[in-house]
């Protein structure tokens, strides 16, 4: 229920920066039923890659965009120049990790550096209904424990 209310507001607070982009102003609603849907079909992706992982964007508004992620492992440290990421946790529980320094970091994509892992930086436990705002710039790492899953949401702006 937590999750469906953040989902709407998140959502119905983005009809300006759609506004923006010349797109309707209607709000944009994904169902609860939408999001079990994806995430089930996203299961199976993230159990059969070898990060552990898989997405899906599902809003891309040009300066703000929502993802839905489905990890099934400890993945990459990441760095987003540009970009700063809310996470709202959906299911499961992760070790999010702020700060430090970026271990073999490596340029993916303009604006974007991964790692195997982070030196240092502050680890916090995230559960279900917890939302995390991770500044652009800041090396984050999602860690979970062995044998677990998790779901998570992403709001990616600028």
């Amino acid at each position: 229920m937590l999750r469906s209310i953040v989902l709407a507001i998140i959502l119905i607070a983005a009809a300006p920066l759609i506004a923006q982009t010349g797109q309707t102003t209607d709000p944009v609603v994904h169902t609860t039923a939408d999001l079990q849907q994806r995430e089930a079909r996203m299961l199976a992706a993230a159990k059969a890659s070898p990060g552990g992982v898989a997405f899906d964007t599902f809003d891309d508004f040009g300066s703000y965009k929502t993802l839905l992620v489905v990890r099934v492992h400890t993945g990459d440290a990441e760095l987003h120049q540009l970009w700063a990421d809310q996470m709202i946790i959906n299911k499961g529980t992760v070790t999010l990790v702020t700060g430090g320094t970026m271990q073999e970091g490596h340029i993916t994509a303009p604006g974007e550096t991964r790692g195997p892992g982070l030196q240092g930086g502050k680890e916090i436990v995230l559960h279900p209904g917890d939302i995390a705002h991770i500044p652009a710039n800041v090396p984050h790492w999602v860690k979970i424990a062995p044998g677990t899953t998790t779901t998570y949401l992403i709001v990616k702006e600028k």
